[in-house]
């Protein structure tokens, strides 16, 4: 469920980015309290790592606002096996509840295999 559909793809991906940055600002800090030794305990060491973690957030931002476009936009479909509405980006993507392939060109339709 986590990996399902490209704009829950991209959403986790916006939201790892976000942790990221985090964490360094984490790492920043541990460093100018002195938990990464007294080489690192320095305003310059922190100052870096925060302005690193803020572009990270900041990146994060505008990926999600870039994906709030996108699905704004994004064709919504009912899934054949689940029949549930979900949002279909590009020309195939999977469905968000059940994973099924769903295509809105029939050339890239998923290839049923013949029933025995």
């Amino acid at each position: 469920m986590l990996f399902t559909g490209k704009l829950n793809r991209m959403r986790n991906y916006a939201m790892l980015t976000c942790f990221f940055g985090i964490g360094v600002m984490y790492i920043g800090y541990a460093g100018f309290a002195g938990f990464l030794g007294s080489f690192f305990q320095s305003m310059v060491f922190m100052a870096v790592f925060f302005i690193l973690g803020l572009l990270c957030i900041l990146g994060s931002c505008v990926f999600y606002m870039y994906i709030g476009m996108l699905s704004s936009k994004a064709l919504q479909v009912e899934c054949p096996k689940c029949n549930r509405i979900t949002k279909l980006v590009g020309k195939t993507d999977d469905c968000m509840y059940c994973r099924q392939t769903l295509s809105i060109d029939p050339q890239y339709a998923p290839k049923q295999e013949a029933e025995a």
